[in-house]
């Protein structure tokens, strides 16, 4: 039994999983590998078709247990994240090898063995897997927020829409089902005339043979879940249950005014929605006292004397923290935005500092840039040279002048090192333009943010406020607290620059630049406090 092995091969229809080798292909390769290395395969293979992002596979769980009844101490599979990429399993894997249950993990590229050092490896590459599945799950939820707020429902089409079947997965967008669209205006407009909802189904169903995307007709639960949604009138809410409505834009099958006699005929089946979703700033911040999310209500005041009425808008604490009791006093929406003007004053640049600080970029990138051409060249020959050995290592082994087990060894820590060398090349590479890229980015925001808030919709307000702020906070002093990004901290801190940086030398090869060219002198000494005041070095 000691040269025998199971074979596992897995393949997903998941995306992130698509590019890997097809089940026959893996067979294929690992039949070779076999052949090369006389390994006895035992049959029939384990073939799975499942993600191993979550625990509970039949087939893997089946290879498990037959390795602890046939004695079967060796494992053939293409690679590591075939057996796992969540850490449950990963941990059942390193656990029979403390067991001495199995001895090997045999993959085209390497051998993980029964000992610390493999085990850790192998442990790291399927951490690796799991790091990818996550990174994943949050990049994808980032990307639905992003594309919610550019007012695309980022979820299935609702009956009398249809999701582009020409793009891709993530720029897909929702429009008009030409077959269904005015059937399903029309059932609300037979609501709005005066007919019975239950009539207006029945009439859906057997007379129009109204039908949903699969040919069926839906059901009585389904017709009352489309009368009762905001979406047909334009506007939906991203996550379900958040209180964060985004005016969609698809084209709006009703208005709202339609929607609300919709709302009002139904009676109880019917669900008005509040209208507490057309407030800038809820879902933003939390109370500082207890931790609640911050709402928002209007009050409708009749001043007796004059006859006026006026409608006042408060933000104010949810309270929904049982365990403190929250006596923070609510703000006026007058108030709030008063504050938040005046803070995306402060980090609003100064145009001539702008103008100043694109021409620094632009010396401070060409000489970046040389030097990061040197590395990525050094990189560059770092990588051929360890090529180099690898082909000579298999000169050798092919010459027979090593043994097959410190040919393995040897390839396995060149790989290793080339792998390495990969990662730092691509950084390297991605690094040429991206910082400049990211401070133009940042100074231009800033520029900008103070009259994009002020001018912008309820999605561009909020995205400001994400976008500068890491924590933003009502505290009991009835002051907005956001507290700023670093980056954006620097510019709102500018008048106390001189201070601050006083003490800051540039390179003196920056000095020399400037000497030789005014251009690059600083309207307000205070950009580079290190200079006096007649704009030369100081001492």
């Amino acid at each position: 039994m000691k040269n025998q092995v199971f074979v596992y091969c897995r393949k997903s229809q998941e995306d992130e999983e698509r590019q890997a080798l097809s089940i026959p292909s893996q067979i294929e390769a690992l039949e070779k590998l076999a052949k090369r290395d006389g390994l006895e395969l035992v049959t029939p293979y384990y073939e799975e078709s499942q993600s191993a992002k979550k625990p509970g596979r039949p087939i893997f769980n089946q290879l498990l247990k037959d390795m602890e009844s046939q004695q079967v101490k060796k494992i053939l599979v293409w690679n590591p994240d075939r057996l796992s990429r969540n850490s449950v399993d990963s941990g059942q894997i390193i656990y029979m090898m403390d067991r001495n249950v199995l001895d090997e993990i045999i993959t085209p590229t390497q051998v993980f063995r029964n000992n610390p050092n493999d085990k850790f490896l192998f442990n790291i590459l399927c951490g690796q897997a799991k790091l990818e599945n996550d990174n994943r799950g949050i990049n994808a939820k980032r990307g639905m927020g992003t594309k919610a707020g550019m007012g695309w429902m980022p979820s299935s089409s609702p009956l009398g829409y249809k999701n582009t079947p020409d793009r891709k997965k993530g720029f897909k967008v929702i429009v008009k089902d030409e077959e269904r669209f005015d059937l399903v205006k029309r059932l609300f407009l037979e609501v709005i005339k005066g007919k019975q909802a239950i009539e207006v189904y029945k009439e859906a169903s057997e007379i129009w043979k109204l039908t949903n995307q699969h040919g069926q007709i839906f059901s009585r639960s389904t017709f009352y879940n489309i009368l009762n949604k905001p979406f047909y009138y334009g506007e939906f809410e991203y996550p379900q249950g958040s209180g964060n409505w985004f005016n969609g834009h698809h084209e709006p099958m009703i208005t709202r005014e339609q929607f609300d006699i919709v709302q009002k005929a139904l009676g109880k089946f019917g669900k008005p929605v509040a209208h507490t979703h057309t407030f800038d700033l809820t879902g933003l911040f939390r109370c500082q006292k207890c931790g609640s999310a911050i709402t928002a209500s209007q009050k409708t005041k009749h001043y007796l004397g004059t006859g006026r009425i006026v409608t006042y808008t408060y933000y104010h604490c949810t309270k929904k923290n049982k365990k403190i009791k929250c006596d923070s006093k609510p703000l006026t929406e007058a108030d709030v935005l008063k504050q938040l003007d005046t803070l995306l004053i402060k980090l609003t640049p100064d145009q001539d500092f702008i103008n100043w600080s694109n021409k620094w970029l632009s010396v401070i990138h060409k000489d970046e840039s040389g030097f990061k051409e040197e590395k990525l060249k050094s990189q560059q020959t770092e990588l051929s040279n360890i090529e180099r050995r690898l082909n000579k290592l298999l000169d050798m082994k092919l010459d027979e002048t090593i043994d097959d087990l410190t040919y393995k060894e040897k390839k396995q820590i060149l790989e290793a090192k080339k792998n390495e060398i990969k990662v730092k090349l691509d950084s390297t590479t991605d690094d040429l333009d991206d910082w400049r890229t990211k401070v133009e980015n940042t100074i231009e925001f800033a520029r900008v943010c103070q009259y994009k808030f002020n001018s912008g919709s309820r999605a561009d307000k909020q995205m400001i406020l994400m976008t500068i702020g890491a924590n933003l906070i009502f505290n009991t002093d009835k002051l907005v607290d956001v507290k700023l990004k670093p980056e954006y901290g620097i510019l709102a801190d500018k008048q106390n620059w001189s201070e601050k940086y006083k003490g800051w030398l540039e390179p003196q090869k920056y000095t020399d630049i400037m000497e030789k060219n005014d251009d690059l002198r600083p309207a307000n000494p205070v950009w580079l406090p290190r200079l006096d005041s007649n704009q030369g070095p100081a001492a």
